[in-house]
């Protein structure tokens, strides 16, 4: 028998399927327009617009390092690349603006030419004494460097003495008081306490796995110090550096996660078999935790607690919390967890925690990618300040009600945020994109894609973006830190719940910017193409993830 269907029934057919197929693409915020930079809004690569609040000054590439002077008349950023590793020095002129100076590092380029004591690189650590002067993390060669822009003059505190070696020099704290220094030393798991006037590290001590962000108490007695490492690797029994091909493993020992991960196994060398250790367990009270170290005697410090932070490895959360911000205010203690998106809040006095404040956007609560990471804290308004690096913005939270009162717009990447009064500075890590290739305004000799400074005074109430809204660019339009169901970018080697794309990762440096592709985001098929996000790789080496 022979079914004939009426004409309205194959209308409405395609209708239904016209509307699920439209379903599954989003627009990116510019549309089809190309990348550019612009003073009323910039577009990215990848087609978001950013339009960051307040006055912007250029820095170097990659300012991941921030700090102000105590008379609010200087504030020097440290830029880590990629390309020329700089300080980018602001003073307060007589209009009230700031002049900003480049202080450039030699480059890695001209490296045969440059002695073993010469200045090649920053890292995230940055303090300034007085208002020309700053002591800066070296990163790679463990060495700190004192340096005075004034006299062209530097000096040099190596931490590779007393025993220890191979140490990478990372975050900062400094009492001006007391005239000592703080630093992180990630590679030996440990904070170098430093007489700063005759520069002699005094004490060490171990403070848990890959130690990233310090803060003092307000009285200094006290120093905090976010954990942000999961485990601590061992060597291969029996591995030699140089007969690695004979002695060490052709493949990654095991799988994570994995029982064999947890307790180790015997795997083959060329040379016969060996035990490799395990990682242990990924929950360990050394990593993704903040600790919290007695420093009421520099010479002695001691290891008081380790308190994890943010959402543990397992069901919920496939990495660790990463801990990537902290400040000491009001009694409380506040961790930002860059992959719980998450702030968490510590009662200083019990030492214990507080409560979780999850920074989340509507619609979209069960996805990560906000990357809170820098923080500061307004007494006044009782406003903590985060740096949303992967929705370049401010946000700004009510501790009191432990909730998110909105968002400011920032420029690409936002690491860190300081305050001087009611002033905010934010280092933007990737400035305000590249645009075309031949807009040479926004360069610096040597670097394709500077960073910059957004300095504002800090918002009224009424000028805060809802949570997940796009956020008010004082009369500028600006391109929201989300639009419902925009794909966004995820740095970063871990992955979470909902991404659509888990295991591929974006190709950089391949594709033509503006990419076709990048006009339309077909929900299925971001599971299975590659699409070029960026036209340089990232910083620091981690894939870019993308997210929706």
């Amino acid at each position: 028998m022979e079914v004939v269907f009426a004409p309205w029934r194959y209308a409405l057919a395609l209708a239904l399927a016209a509307v699920a197929l439209y379903a599954q693409w989003r627009t990116a915020p510019a549309g089809i327009r190309p990348a550019f930079i612009k003073a009323g809004g910039s577009i990215l690569p990848g087609g978001r617009i950013v339009a960051p609040a307040g006055d912007q000054y250029i820095t170097g590439a990659g300012p991941f390092g921030l700090a102000l002077s105590a008379s609010g008349k200087a504030a020097v950023t440290a830029n880590g690349g990629p390309g020329v590793n700089s300080l980018t020095a602001l003073a307060r002129n007589v209009s009230g603006g700031w002049d900003a100076r480049q202080i450039l590092a030699r480059s890695t380029d001209v490296s045969e030419l440059a002695s073993a004591s010469d200045w090649r690189g920053v890292s995230l650590g940055v303090a300034l004494s007085g208002d020309h002067a700053a002591f800066v993390s070296e990163g790679n060669s463990g060495r700190i460097s004192f340096l005075d822009w004034n006299s062209d003059r530097r000096r040099i505190i190596d931490l590779n003495q007393d025993g220890y070696a191979d140490s990478y020099t990372g975050d900062l704290a400094f009492d001006p008081e007391s005239a000592l220094l703080y630093a992180a030393d990630q590679a030996n798991f440990r904070v170098a306490v430093i007489e700063a006037r005759s520069r002699q590290v005094i004490a060490s001590v171990k403070t848990g796995r890959l130690p990233f962000a310090l803060a003092l108490s307000p009285d200094r007695r006290t120093l905090y110090v976010t954990n942000a490492g999961m485990f601590q690797y061992q060597p291969i029994p029996g591995a030699d550096p140089k007969n690695a091909r004979a002695t060490g493993l052709p493949f990654p020992a095991f799988g994570f996660p994995s029982a064999e991960a947890v307790a180790g196994g015997e795997r083959m060398t060329a040379r016969g078999p060996v035990q490799v250790p395990g990682l242990g367990d990924p929950n360990a009270p050394e990593g993704n935790s903040l600790a919290i170290v007695d420093v009421s005697d520099p010479s002695a410090p001691k290891l008081e607690a380790l308190l994890p932070t943010g959402t543990p490895f397992g069901d919920e959360a496939d990495g660790g919390s990463s801990p990537s911000g902290v400040t000491a205010a009001a009694g409380r203690v506040f961790v930002s967890n860059a992959n719980s998106d998450s702030i968490t809040v510590i009662d200083a006095g019990a030492k214990r925690v507080e409560a979780e404040i999850p920074i989340r956007v509507p619609g979209l609560e069960t996805l990560r990618g906000v990357l809170p990471v820098g923080m500061a804290y307004h007494e006044a308004s009782g406003w903590l300040l985060v740096a949303e690096a992967g929705i370049n913005a401010v946000g700004v939270i009510d501790v009191r009600r432990r909730t998110v009162l909105g968002h400011v717009p920032a420029g690409w990447f936002p690491t860190r945020v300081a305050l001087a009064g009611n002033t905010v500075f934010v280092t933007n890590a990737r400035g305000v994109g590249s645009g075309r290739n031949d807009w040479a305004e926004w360069r610096l000799p040597g670097q394709s894609r500077p960073g910059s400074l957004s300095v504002f005074p800090l918002p009224k109430p009424e000028e805060l973006a809802p949570a997940g809204g796009a956020p008010a660019a004082r009369g500028r339009p600006a391109g929201g830190p989300y639009r419902q169901g925009e794909p966004h970018v995820r740095r970063g080697f871990r992955r979470h719940p909902g991404s659509l794309q888990r295991a591929r990762h974006v190709a950089a440096g391949t594709g033509p910017v503006g990419n076709p592709r990048l006009r339309r985001w077909p929900a299925q098929a971001v599971e299975h193409q590659r699409y070029q996000c960026d036209p340089q790789p990232p910083r620091d080496g981690p894939p870019v993830e993308l997210q929706r």
